[in-house]
């Protein structure tokens, strides 16, 4: 997994912090990380990459190779890089979990500290919540279209970077999907490996026929047949004739994949013969340009698919690219902050987000106060939890099997209505600071 540089920053980062240092010193802000506004067709994100963040900001620091590089502009003064040489992470962050259900201007991540450790870890925080919570989320979509059919990981190779790659199989594993093709992610985040062949190795072959057969000889206990190469029906036969043979073998042909073409149709011809064949424990495999939208009408159309495979359209969350991730400073020298230019204001002062649940345990709406009211909501759950004290983390990271139990739990909660693919409600946030 590459590395990410300590010099991941935005230009103004750094001209901002001489200045900063120069005229205000070590004088504390707090800033807030949230989502100005849900995408289209978004009834709630699911946070992801927050992990990421605590441990970004518990470990940051400007290596002296960095500052000499950032010495080599001659555009910073002497004694600012001989500080930045020796900055340390020294404040305090709260954060919701990984997994989160959350909604438009609820803050997700706060840090307290002296402005220049807030200002500097700015791009990084931003990059890595609005990639990892925009991919939990399409992914939660995806999960939700299957209505509980397994849903597999096909999408590094079309992802737009080797890290979104990694966030999309990490993400994708916290919401729900059972495996993922890409190796490397798979192996650091004990993930499940999936994958059939492709076409490339049918066509190596001098006949579909022997190509199955050569695989099933490889890989007797999980076997998969890529049917689309030349025909899908003449594929579906041929799996047919080597699941028949693996079965005088002692083994069973686990599934056939359809990666094109009428998948509906498909499918139905596939199902209807491998039943026929005796072969009805075969699983029907679907990808090719999937995502929630198709994969519901398939369902809809109770397409007899068994598993789908996903990849370019989620890897990229291609409905839904970008969001109004921000970072706004909220309180400095222990005042109240806001910015008040048209359709982009933020709200003062640090908060607190209360979520109001019924007495089945289902949400109701959410309350957004100041971190320093005296307020309190009956049936009321605290979502920021105070993760880092003065530099020092405060309870060890969220295991990712944790997440993923934490965000079954919270998005079981989340009343149905909001789950719509297109245009879903809007979810009541009280916003009590205005």
């Amino acid at each position: 997994m590459s590395k990410i540089s300590d010099l991941f920053l935005d230009y103004y980062q750094l001209t901002m912090s001489q200045s900063f240092w120069r005229k205000h010193g070590e004088k504390e802000a707090i800033f807030e990380l949230s989502f100005r506004r849900l995408p289209k067709d978004r009834g709630y994100l699911v946070t992801g990459g927050i992990e990421h963040c605590i441990q970004h900001i518990k470990n940051f620091s400007l290596s002296s190779e960095s500052v000499g590089s950032l010495r080599n502009l001659k555009k910073f003064d002497q004694p600012f890089l001989t500080y930045l040489e020796n900055i340390k992470f020294t404040g305090d962050v709260w954060s919701v979990r990984d997994g989160e259900i959350i909604f438009a201007n609820e803050p997700v991540l706060q840090i307290k500290a002296p402005i220049i450790q807030c200002q500097l870890v700015e791009t990084i925080l931003i990059n890595t919540v609005n990639l990892h919570t925009l991919l939990a989320t399409k992914c939660t979509r995806v999960l939700h279209a299957a209505q509980g059919k397994p849903v597999i990981d096909f999408g590094a190779r079309r992802a737009h970077s080797k890290l979104a790659a990694f966030a999309l199989a990490e993400e994708a594993h916290l919401v729900g999907f059972t495996g993922t093709a890409t190796v490397d992610a798979g192996i650091n985040y004990s993930i499940p490996l999936v994958g059939t062949m492709a076409h490339s190795y049918v066509m190596s072959f001098e006949t579909e026929l022997e190509a199955f057969r050569a695989y099933a000889e490889e890989f007797p206990h999980e076997c998969t047949f890529l049917i689309d190469t030349y025909d899908s029906v003449e594929g579906l036969k041929n799996a047919v004739k080597i699941g028949l043979e693996m079965e005088k073998k002692g083994y069973r042909l686990f599934g056939v994949r359809l990666d094109s073409g009428d998948l509906q149709k498909l499918s139905e011809i596939s199902r209807k013969l491998l039943d026929t064949s005796g072969l009805n424990y075969v699983q029907v495999i679907a990808s090719g340009g999937l995502d929630e939208y198709s994969i519901a009408d398939l369902e809809r159309n109770q397409a007899p698919i068994n598993i789908y495979g996903v990849g370019t359209k989620v890897s990229v969350s291609a409905d839904a690219p970008w969001a109004e991730t921000i970072f706004k400073m909220v309180e400095f020298n222990e005042m109240p902050v806001s910015k008040t230019s048209e359709h982009k204001e933020s709200a003062p002062y640090q908060k607190k987000v209360y979520r109001i649940m019924n007495d089945s345990g289902k949400y109701l709406q959410d309350v957004i106060t100041a971190a320093n009211s005296t307020d309190t909501f009956q049936g009321g759950e605290e979502l920021l939890i105070h993760r880092i004290r003065t530099g020092n983390l405060l309870e060890p990271a969220m295991s990712l099997m944790n997440a993923q139990q934490y965000y079954r739990n919270v998005f079981d909660r989340l009343p149905t209505r909001y789950k719509a693919l297109s245009s879903p409600p809007l979810y009541p946030v009280n916003n009590l600071i205005g």
